[in-house]
């Protein structure tokens, strides 16, 4: 298994209009900073997936965004578009039950590296999301339990989107996300002008609504998508939502819709006999053949 470390200096403002980019070049030049990181890190042993991403032209790498470790698997073939199709982790193993916190929130559950397996296309990549896979100093469960929607997590898998799309060059990005995923991916939509579309899978929509709909407690540093609908408004959204899905209601799609005032880009989808993580990987081939909503890309 292959790893390259980079550290992104803390250089970008955390802005919704405006995310300065990276040149390809700045990076490498921190390449150092990143080895040294290497000696806080704790590495976890490759398992069937990583072998399974490896072996179908896919290399890991380890990006420490604002200290923040974050995961990605990359793909190794040329580039054949200038959009790439980003998959974005859900919220993993953030607890082990309910009033018992996780030591390490990797997903146990490898449900997003699955789906992208199943997808066709060669410009798409993996996020995972800080501390999964991978652990430094910075790490602790506050930042994958009561923060993990904050701005601080935002803006580290925002600078990784950045760090993807300007090494290889790619011009827009679609952006998936599963449950606690969908969150992110819609968040980071909010900021930048260069998503051409989201689609979540069981996603997390409106993060203060579900909370209180399972009598949860509330995460005070959780940004929420629903607060930023002027901004999401115009970018093609696919929600799809399992029937048999007893965390992520219809309910939920429906608070979340209530916020816009131009709901014409965005539409969901029940899916039969669909659970929060089982029932979506034989059927996602065909939900990506979906055509968008309100999308005018040729």
């Amino acid at each position: 298994m292959i790893s390259i470390f980079f550290y992104l200096q803390r250089h970008i403002s955390f802005s919704y209009d405006y995310i300065r980019p990276y040149s390809r070049d700045y990076l490498l030049a921190f390449i150092t900073v990143g080895l040294i990181l290497l000696s806080g890190c704790t590495t976890r042993s490759e398992d069937i997936y990583t072998k399974k991403l490896n072996n179908t032209h896919h290399q890991q790498v380890y990006v420490a965004n604002d200290g923040l470790p974050i995961t990605l698997w990359l793909s190794r073939q040329q580039k054949a578009s200038n959009t790439i199709r980003l998959y974005i982790e859900g919220d993993g193993r953030a607890w082990l039950r309910r009033n018992r916190v996780s030591s390490d929130p990797t997903p146990k559950n490898r449900l997003v590296h699955s789906l992208m397996l199943q997808d066709s296309k060669i410009d798409k990549a993996y996020i995972a999301r800080p501390c999964q896979y991978e652990k430094n100093n910075t790490c602790s469960p506050e930042l994958w339990t009561f923060s993990r929607y904050s701005s601080a997590s935002i803006q580290a898998i925002n600078q990784a989107i950045t760090f993807i799309k300007e090494s290889k060059h790619y011009h827009s990005i679609e952006l998936i996300g599963f449950s606690g995923g969908a969150t992110i991916a819609l968040l980071i939509a909010a900021q930048r002008n260069d998503i051409q579309s989201v689609r979540t899978i069981a996603g997390n929509l409106d993060p203060s609504y579900t909370n209180t709909l399972h009598r949860v407690s509330p995460m005070p540093t959780a940004l929420n998508p629903k607060d930023f609908s002027n901004r999401l408004q115009h970018i093609p959204q696919w929600h799809f939502i399992g029937k048999s899905d007893p965390v992520i209601l219809p309910v939920i799609f429906e608070h979340y819709l209530s916020a816009f005032k131009n709901k014409r880009c965005i539409k969901s989808q029940l899916i039969d006999h669909a659970t929060h993580h089982n029932g979506w990987v034989n059927i996602w081939p065909k939900l990506l053949q979906l055509k968008l909503p309100c999308d005018q890309t040729p």
